[in-house]
């Protein structure tokens, strides 16, 4: 963490320092409803007690800060959101949230030709009115068919992780029907730096009606041995833009080809 500015500020945080006792994590997604046809979605982060036990009191928050239109109507490879993590138990936005928001993730609205300039996600620790940047989350431009990316990049530009796999899920396209198994849980490989194929990130999806039609898919993920604070942070997000980007779009939409250019 030498090459971060401010690493003092960020070591001795105490919010921070959550992070950086954590070995395995379960995330929970949810969606809050704010009006009958808006809401904005919210994942637990929560220790995992064994291999799919979690503590029910989540660590910590992160909400969706995005605008109304970009939750209704974005989506995929140029989606535009922003998302805040806050060291609270309260599981809604209000000012108890916002008071202890400790993390940052930001994609903003860019205008992309075919695809080829999408837009990236900076992830910065705010401590004392002061943003630490430790990283971005890309998505590579890739040609039609090929797996789908996101990649992690640290403070230095330097890659440190990526999730590649193949599009052609149950999960993806029918999760939660009682059919199968795959269609229930599966698991997104997670490559390092070197692209060593690291414990890949378990996806668990619910009934028809949450998975298919509201897009509703935990994740439960070991951190890498030796991962740094920042690269838990990094981690984090990049399963954050991998669930917005690729899990979370309108049902009639999840077919081969799409977001595959």
């Amino acid at each position: 963490m030498s090459d971060i500015k401010h690493l003092s500020e960020l070591e001795s945080n105490h919010s921070i320092q959550k992070i950086a006792e954590l070995d395995r994590i379960y995330i929970k997604k949810s969606y809050i409803y704010v009006a009958c046809n808006d809401a904005y979605t919210i994942y637990g982060i929560h220790k995992l007690l064994n291999n799919e036990e979690y503590d029910p009191i989540a660590i910590f928050y992160i909400a969706e800060y995005s605008t109304k239109c970009s939750r209704r109507c974005g989506y995929g490879d140029c989606r535009q959101f922003k998302l805040l993590v806050s060291d609270t138990s309260e599981k809604q936005k209000n000012e108890t949230f916002q008071k202890n928001v400790f993390i940052e993730f930001d994609r903003p609205q860019r205008c992309t030709f075919c695809y080829f300039k999408r837009p990236e996600m900076s992830v910065n620790v705010k401590i004392n009115d002061i943003n630490i940047y430790v990283g971005k989350i890309v998505m590579p431009f890739k040609y039609f068919y090929c797996p789908m990316a996101i990649e992690a990049y640290d403070v230095n530009n330097k890659l440190k992780y990526s999730i590649k796999d193949t599009f052609c899920r149950c999960i993806i396209f029918c999760g939660g029907c009682k059919c199968k198994k795959t269609c229930k849980e599966d698991y997104f490989k997670l490559y390092d730096k070197n692209q060593k194929e690291l414990i890949p990130i378990k996806s668990k999806a619910y009934d028809c009606e949450k998975s298919c039609l509201h897009s509703i898919y935990d994740k439960i993920t070991e951190f890498p041995q030796g991962a740094q604070t920042q690269d838990k942070i990094l981690l984090i997000a990049t399963i954050i833009m991998h669930d917005l980007t690729y899990l979370e779009m309108p049902f009639e939409k999840r077919r081969v080809g799409y977001n595959m250019n």
